[in-house]
């Protein structure tokens, strides 16, 4: 099994994390539902606004844009993610490398992970 790397995310006030990796989710392919999914609201509105929007202005552009969603959450979801995690007040603290979620936070409860912040 490969190892990824995570980044491990905290707010500026409080003792929760967040653990995001970097690689492909599977819902990417149906961008709203991925957003929602994953507790993306800013981007959820966006994508929804945009779709909607288009379909007022030129309605055959709607799948293209679609499309172009599709390949943004499944390329870039991880930075869609610590993005919408920045305007909430979550900062970067760490980097870990790990084969789950679940290890990344144990190198960083353990001391293990690289600080970034």
């Amino acid at each position: 099994m490969e190892t990824t790397l995570y980044t491990i995310h905290q707010r500026r006030t409080g003792d929760a994390v967040r653990v995001i990796g970097d690689g492909r989710h599977a819902l990417a392919v149906v961008p709203p539902v991925w957003a929602l999914w994953r507790g993306l609201w800013a981007s959820l509105i966006v994508m929804i606004a945009g779709l909607v929007g288009l379909a007022f202005v030129a309605p055959a552009a709607v799948g293209t844009l679609y499309l172009g969603f599709v390949l943004l959450a499944f390329l870039e979801g991880a930075t869609i993610e610590r993005a919408e995690l920045w305007l909430r007040g979550w900062r970067e603290i760490a980097v870990a490398e790990a084969r789950t979620p679940e290890g990344a936070e144990e190198a960083w409860v353990t001391g293990h992970a690289v600080l970034t912040g």
